[in-house]
């Protein structure tokens, strides 16, 4: 009786703490204190496991999703695996450790996502944190990112403005979920707030994504007076910004001269390719990384592409793993598109463009690829509970 009672409070107190690590981590990238957060969830989330039905819960959520979770394993372990050959002299406990993290989260996510009472709190805080990042930067580093398209050394959130973008993405796609799923105004101003963000940004990849991803939610049912009020007043702000100060003209600049962008970035796609031929089937390792001077005179390390990024370090096989982990997600999320308004697809669909020309590799600690790929592959593994209203 006194185990069930410290396993019920444990599960109580991680539906507490989890989302709090969601907000803290959408802030403070790379936080260790944030970090600490989702180190305590994980722990309470264990201790919660001593209880039977939390137990039967679990093992349930596993046995739907066994070849998924699976496949991740294999992922995480071939990759740590790779340093043995790769760099012999860096250990594979690291890369275990991130992959260890990041299957713990997928069962978390997932777990808040499919209760009623936790859902919308798990993505109200992810929201919440992404506005209030937002916020911050348009108050303190709006100078900076306009100019120089940089944030100072002081910025809790990620250093690329291209990835703060991708965030301002991830945010206005889960609050169109929260609005459909339960109608309310006050969510259009996180709306707002993010494509206002993304636009002062200049960055074009997070943008076309954004784009391109939305016509994932283009059905019999989108044309409703609601959505075209909505989809009005967000398509009004985004001119009024263009329109009345100097990043729409900025932002155009950046479209016009894309042929030259997409030639620094074909240059270093085609030099990745080159290392990869060294070692096409098993790849440099985990711990590999690009070191080069391009054409352009760049001191080039990121391979501007997580698909290329796991070629590099994990090879033909790596490669593959991933796709198949891609797959997956692709076919969970178009199975569940009817009882989630196309959400998860959307969402899912805008962080596989994203990362097509941007990043390097996904496994690390808690950081801007939570959000940007694990958040949306975990929220192809839980199913919506909750009725429209």
């Amino acid at each position: 009786m006194h185990i069930s009672k410290i396993s019920d409070t444990a599960q109580q107190s991680y539906r507490i703490v989890f989302p709090l690590f969601l907000f803290f981590s959408s802030i403070f990238c790379m936080s260790t204190r944030a970090n600490n957060l989702f180190h305590l969830s994980l722990l309470l989330l264990i201790v919660s496991l001593f209880n039977k039905d939390n137990r039967q819960i679990l093992i349930g959520h596993l046995r739907q999703y066994a070849a998924t979770y699976s496949l991740l394993i294999v992922f995480f372990i071939y990759y740590a695996l790779s340093n043995l050959w790769g760099n012999p002299e860096r250990s594979i406990s690291s890369p275990l450790t991130h992959g260890t993290y990041i299957t713990f989260y997928l069962l978390l996510l997932p777990l808040m996502l499919n209760r009623p009472e936790t859902r919308r709190l798990t993505l109200m805080s992810i929201v919440a944190g992404l506005t209030v990042l937002s916020i911050w930067t348009l108050i303190t580093e709006h100078e900076l990112i306009l100019t120089i398209r940089q944030t100072s050394d002081a910025y809790p959130g990620p250093s690329n403005v291209i990835d703060i973008a991708g965030y301002c993405g991830i945010g206005i796609l889960i609050s169109g979920m929260l609005m459909k799923e339960k109608y309310s105004p006050l969510l259009l101003l996180p709306m707002v707030i993010l494509a206002v963000m993304m636009l002062f940004t200049q960055s074009r990849g997070p943008v076309i994504a954004l784009f391109l991803s939305a016509c994932c939610l283009l059905h019999r049912h989108s044309f409703k007076p609601r959505n075209i009020i909505i989809t009005a007043v967000l398509l009004i702000v985004i001119a009024a910004v263009l329109f009345f100060s100097h990043v729409g003209e900025m932002l155009l600049s950046r479209f016009e001269v894309l042929d030259g962008q997409s030639g620094l970035r074909i240059s270093i796609w085609d030099h990745t390719l080159a290392e990869t031929a060294k070692n096409p089937w098993f790849g440099h390792g985990f711990n590999y990384g690009l070191d080069f001077i391009n054409y352009s005179g760049e001191h080039i390390t990121t391979t501007h592409s997580v698909y290329l990024g796991a070629l590099l370090k994990g090879g033909i096989i790596g490669f593959v793993l991933l796709m198949a982990i891609v797959i997956g997600g692709l076919f969970r999320a178009w199975n569940k598109r009817e009882s989630d308004n196309h959400y998860s697809l959307a969402i899912f669909v805008y962080a596989l463009i994203f990362m097509s020309s941007q990043g390097m590799f996904l496994i690390s600690n808690p950081r801007e690829t939570w959000i940007l790929f694990w958040f949306p592959l975990g929220l192809t593994l839980s199913h919506r509970l909750t009725k429209k209203q």
